[in-house]
């Protein structure tokens, strides 16, 4: 636990980590509730016009269709014969059009302004990972602190590159240095 010279109104001041902690808290629940309302916005455009995609022509009957998102993908589906370039180009004048209309209904929604206020979200998340992994703790409160950034941030991206080693190395030279003064 906290030691009382280790009181949060004195740690912050001594502890630089225990800021980028509070700091992290804050901006990882704004970075979480926008990513839910974007989900959300996105699940109920989906719903209301489907994905942005188009179904490609079976080879033969009784064989599942195939989708295509990009234009690339209807030539690698279709092969980029001679004979197939009215099909590849009707279906990528329709892929066009849904794509339009996604762009369009994104916009209208508000799915468009979620996933950039997501995105700046995030990005205040990442800088506030960053430093909070590279600034050395002061006190054991600091090292828990850096703890429970990387704990919390694990359960979200537990693949992340570098996470939570980075957080665990630099937890284990705050507590050697911490231990190597007292």
């Amino acid at each position: 636990m906290v030691a009382a010279s280790d009181s949060p109104d004195n740690a912050q001041d001594i502890d630089p980590v225990l800021a980028l902690w509070q700091e992290w808290q804050t901006a990882f629940a704004a970075s979480n509730r926008m990513a839910r309302k974007a989900q959300r916005l996105e699940r109920a455009l989906i719903e209301k016009i489907g994905f942005p995609r188009i179904a490609i022509p079976a080879d033969e009957a009784g064989q599942p269709p195939r989708y295509a998102t990009d234009a690339g993908e209807i030539d690698r589906l279709l092969g980029t014969a001679p004979t197939t370039h009215p099909l590849r180009q009707r279906l990528k004048h329709d892929l066009a059009s849904a794509q339009a209309r996604w762009t369009l209904e994104a916009q209208a929604c508000g799915l468009t302004d979620a996933i950039e206020r997501e995105i700046d979200a995030d990005r205040r998340v990442d800088a506030l990972l960053s430093a909070a992994a590279t600034t050395p703790a002061r006190s054991i409160a600091g090292v828990i602190a850096k703890l429970a950034i990387a704990a919390e941030w694990g359960g979200r991206e537990p693949d992340a590159d570098g996470h939570p080693w980075t957080f665990l190395h630099g937890a284990l030279a705050d507590l050697t240095a911490i231990t190597a003064k007292k």
